[in-house]
């Protein structure tokens, strides 16, 4: 039998032994780590060769190490280099480093930026890192010039931001017409754009598409320009542009290959913008020809009532805009019904076609009951020169109003919802006008419309208000 003191120094060795087999059994039961939170932090810059704004440098490569591996993406497409060299540079990443390769020889006392937009981010969760930039110059000094703005489309007040601004020196008129930018900046969601490090000098600024030649070398391409110079500060106010098309790009018209057949039939054929049998009361009926046509006057187009009795005071017109078009114009009555009478040769198109018979198109005009009224109450008019209220659907004008006064009322409007717009027309015809530059006819500005951010709601048979301030 084990005597007592024996007794002891056992069981401490039997628990001790027992510790130890837990802890074995405990260890071999891996616990995965846990996830932690998201790395939510974009790569930066920790090396570069030659340094970050460096001066006096010439360099023909370099080196940009980050803090964790990268990718990138579209860099021929994001990154821009002011300014501009003749040869881009060869831009590649590898690992955590970027290597930049310049072929061309640098201009002295210059300051250039490379600008990578949003091109660079990490590997593991994409976290991107926003518009880096590389610095360096060539003389001993780094420009801290800025310009900075807006760029909206004339015509809509809305922001293309595909376009982009470009620098031209002062002293060559004709440079926006044959030499690539000496500078460019893209425009961002916003319309908004900005440069730095530049030379405290003047330039001419634009805006055109960024394509190939960054020149103003077609007239239907989008294009802006300031009437006068820009000197370039340490802080500059935000310059405003009005990008336009001065022509509109022309589609080739299709060549009707259907010989015309024997005896001269006819094969002439439109359609009406009636809806149904029903004519709008607030717009011109429309006739639509797959050609261009003309009228012949030795057998006129008539409107007249249910018996065929000629009225008075309508029009018949090609459309001035689109030969393809005839139209009829008239001061409709409501809930009226109508004749149009097509003599067979009363219109031809260019290869001499004409209707296979004479037809007579019976219609009626729409209720009053159908549309809507508007009171318009309009403050803060005074800022603006000639304004018109432009009311628009899908893009498109549907009415327009001189705004004269402050308030007044809009009798007849389809139901419906409108986007809201202010013309400023400077000529006073109504309409939207666009600019011009150079190409033989000098330099105009375009006018400019302004959205709002009021919209109208028309319901029929009901008085409907519209209150807002015209913000420009």
């Amino acid at each position: 039998m084990m005597k007592r003191t024996a007794l002891i120094p056992f069981l401490l060795k039997t628990l001790l032994a027992i510790y130890l087999v837990q802890s074995l059994v405990a260890c071999a039961n891996i616990v995965p780590p846990s996830g932690g939170p998201r790395d939510s932090i974009p790569p930066y810059r920790v090396w570069a060769k030659p340094k970050d704004s460096a001066l006096n440098e010439q360099p023909k490569e370099i080196l940009v190490t980050f803090n964790e591996y990268i990718t990138t993406t579209n860099l021929q497409e994001n990154v821009v280099v002011s300014p501009t060299l003749k040869t881009n540079p060869l831009i590649e990443s590898n690992l955590k480093t970027i290597r930049i390769r310049i072929k061309d020889s640098l201009t002295p006392n210059t300051t250039y930026s490379i600008q990578f937009g949003n091109s660079i981010k990490d590997v593991n969760e994409g976290n991107v890192a926003p518009n880096y930039t590389y610095v360096f110059s060539t003389g001993n000094y780094i420009d801290s010039g800025r310009i900075q703005g807006k760029v909206l489309l004339a015509e809509s007040g809305k922001v293309d931001s595909t376009l982009i601004v470009v620098l031209q020196p002062i002293k060559n008129d004709t440079a926006i017409f044959k030499n690539k930018p000496l500078y460019y900046a893209k425009l961002n969601g916003k319309g908004n754009f900005g440069f730095d490090f530049l030379p405290f000098t003047q330039f001419n600024v634009f805006v055109l598409p960024n394509d190939y030649t960054k020149k103003y070398d077609d007239s239907t391409k989008l294009f802006a320009f300031l009437n006068e110079p820009v000197m370039v500060s340490r802080s500059k106010d935000s310059i405003q542009l009005y990008a336009f098309q001065s022509h509109l790009k022309t589609e080739k018209k299709k060549t009707n290959n259907n010989k015309q057949q024997k005896n001269n039939a006819a094969i002439l054929k439109y359609t009406k913008s009636l809806e149904g049998k029903e004519q709008d009361l607030l717009t011109t009926l429309q006739l639509t020809f797959e050609t261009p046509v003309h009228l012949n006057d030795s057998f006129p187009i008539v409107l007249a009532d249910t018996l065929d009795k000629p009225l008075k005071d309508f029009t018949v017109k090609v459309d001035s805009a689109n030969a393809n078009k005839i139209i009829v114009q008239y001061n409709w009555v409501p809930s009226t019904k109508f004749h149009l009478i097509l003599p067979q040769n009363a219109i031809k198109d260019t290869n001499n076609n004409f209707l296979i018979k004479s037809d007579t198109i019976a219609f009626v005009t729409k209720s009053k009951t159908v549309y809507g009224s508007c009171v318009v109450r309009v403050s803060k008019l005074d800022q603006f020169t000639n304004p018109v209220l432009l009311l628009m659907q899908d893009d498109k004008l549907k009415f327009s109003f001189p705004l004269t006064q402050s308030y007044f009322t809009i009798k007849q409007l389809p139901p419906g919802e409108y986007q809201i717009k202010i013309l400023e027309d400077k000529n006073k015809n109504g309409k939207w006008d666009t600019g011009q530059y150079g190409f033989g006819k000098g330099k105009v500005q375009p006018e400019i419309i302004w959205m709002q951010s009021s919209k109208l709601i028309i319901r029929a048979d009901w008085e409907n208000e519209l209150n807002f301030s015209i913000n420009k």
